[in-house]
């Protein structure tokens, strides 16, 4: 049994222990479907309070790690990492239907606000203009595994005044944006998470995520939307394929 570290200064015992079942999740000792340990048996294993060993639970839940049922008990609901092809653009609900998960949304919202200073240079607007701004967390089986932010022109078409997420007029947005793009070009970047992410997506400031940033572009070769999709970087990855290697003399 693993030994938790009671050294001043050290983790919480309850990161501790939400660290030590992390880890057996991710390498498999804990498979998706499996029961963990209910409060009182973690309690007596680790020696440590109820609270101690429920605040423990209640962070594994919050990272999409597991579920808590009442008078089930709390299983494993991760998976292994999606893996998405970049020679390949799908919506997100295509993509996670293609690795049999169930695409959702857990929140979102559209405004119209000040432009962001990078989404402005893209446009060539000034910053003090105003662009749409559309917020989503998509989740996969119910965990939250991108927050996304898209920043569209005010002569899109948004229905900024739909309360329903799952109206026709949102499936639009499941391709790259209000038109269907003919192109993009898209940049990719590990990050450490802002409070704005981290609060989205219910991840620790430990954890990096990666941020694909994409411009989108009509058949006139017309900007017509930027975004950014901080995915988590333990659930998600990307994978490439070419046949043309050159070799550097």
């Amino acid at each position: 049994m693993e030994k938790l570290k009671s050294k001043k200064g050290g983790k919480a015992l309850y990161i501790q222990i939400k660290e030590i079942y992390r880890e057996k999740i991710l390498n498999g000792e804990l498979k998706h479907g499996d029961k963990i340990e209910s409060e009182m048996e973690i309690q007596k294993k680790y020696g440590v309070s109820r609270i101690t060993a429920r605040q423990a639970i209640l962070d594994l839940e919050k990272e999409g790690m597991v579920n808590r049922g009442r008078g089930r008990g709390t299983f494993v609901i991760w998976k292994p990492a999606i893996k998405e092809k970049l020679s390949e653009i799908r919506s997100f609900s295509h993509e996670m239907e293609l690795h049999g998960r169930v695409p959702g949304t857990s929140s979102y919202t559209i405004d119209r606000e000040q432009i962001a200073e990078k989404a402005a240079k893209i446009f060539g607007l000034d910053p003090q203009e105003e662009m749409y701004c559309f917020r989503r967390v998509r989740t996969a089986d119910d965990v939250k595994l991108v927050y996304m932010v898209s920043y569209f022109p005010l002569d899109t078409d948004l229905p900024i005044n739909d309360d329903d997420p799952a109206s026709p007029a949102y499936e639009k947005f499941d391709v790259i944006g209000a038109a269907k793009p003919k192109r993009v070009e898209e940049e990719f970047s590990a990050e450490i998470p802002s409070d704005e992410v981290r609060t989205s997506l219910n991840i620790p400031k430990s954890l990096p995520v990666l941020a694909r940033k994409r411009i989108s572009f009509d058949a006139e070769d017309n900007i017509i939307e930027y975004s950014i999709s901080y995915y988590r970087s333990d659930l998600y990855t990307y994978m490439n394929s070419t046949g043309r290697i050159i070799y550097q003399q």
